[in-house]
């Protein structure tokens, strides 16, 4: 099946496609804005920064304190407008999280992983449909555990799928992952640290980076995605794309910490 121009190029939240599993949804498209310099920002900050202050008239019009879900929304996709606009001033970045991104979709999703759900599903029928399991929140999730792993200093090891998975399989989100989702992901985290360490040759402070950025590109709703929005958005906003924000964000309000 033909994978959908739609997902590659999506910006708004929810897209879910069994074709690709989610691992070209958004972040190619997004690179293809960075190519195109001004004309491909403006294609996603201008809608971005309207919905943005919509969201704060209501926000402030109902008084309220805590950020509602269409807010922490709205800021993601400002956050994405800024990780564009990041993006089209380091053609090196493009290619480096292009490369990044092909890792996930063609030797992990459409290789590697895709040959293991074809030797389980011999035995378990459920493993036929893998993309369908995998679509959703499924590639940002892994991607932020392994940034997590290397901020905390984790030895550049196998330990460190290890202990993403843990992280990973541990977590609250992952209640009605079922076996299938789980049991892939699993593998999907061997397979993805691999092809990472192929690419350690450069800064780990650079890959860091960069993986946090495709997390961002290649996640259906980051706004609204704690996971994302606290390991990726917040770090990156008070960082490097602080200069690129049009748009009062304070990150650490939006996205806060749970109580």
């Amino acid at each position: 099946m033909e994978h959908s121009k739609r997902c590659e190029e999506a910006t708004r939240p929810r897209c879910v496609c069994s074709t690709c599993g989610g691992s070209d949804h958004g972040w190619s498209g997004h690179l293809e804005r960075a190519r195109r310099g001004a004309e491909g920002i403006r294609e996603l900050r201008e809608p971005a920064e309207r919905v943005w202050w919509e969201q704060r008239r209501r926000f402030q019009q109902n008084g309220r304190r805590t950020p509602t879900t269409y807010l922490r929304q709205a800021g993601g996709g400002v956050a994405v407008a800024s990780v564009v606009a990041w993006l089209a001033d380091d053609k090196q970045a493009v290619e480096r999280i292009d490369e990044l991104g092909r890792l996930v979709k063609e030797d992990v999703f459409h290789g590697r992983l895709r040959e293991f759900a074809r030797e389980r599903a011999e035995k378990d029928p459920a493993f036929t449909e893998y993309g369908r399991a995998l679509a959703g929140h499924f590639w940002c999730d892994l991607l932020v555990e392994i940034v997590n792993a290397l901020d905390r200093g984790a030895e550049l090891t196998g330990r460190v799928p290890r202990e993403v998975a843990d992280a990973v399989l541990e977590h609250e989100d992952v209640a009605d992952w079922g076996p299938v989702r789980r049991r892939l992901a699993q593998e999907a985290l061997v397979f993805l640290w691999k092809g990472l360490q192929l690419l350690l040759g450069t800064d780990l402070r650079v890959l860091v980076l960069q993986s946090r950025i495709l997390a961002v590109l290649i996640c259906p709703d980051p706004g609204s995605h704690p996971r994302v929005a606290r390991s990726c958005l917040r770090p990156l906003l008070g960082g490097a794309l602080r200069d690129h924000l049009t748009v009062d964000v304070n990150p650490e309000w939006l996205w806060a910490d749970r109580s």
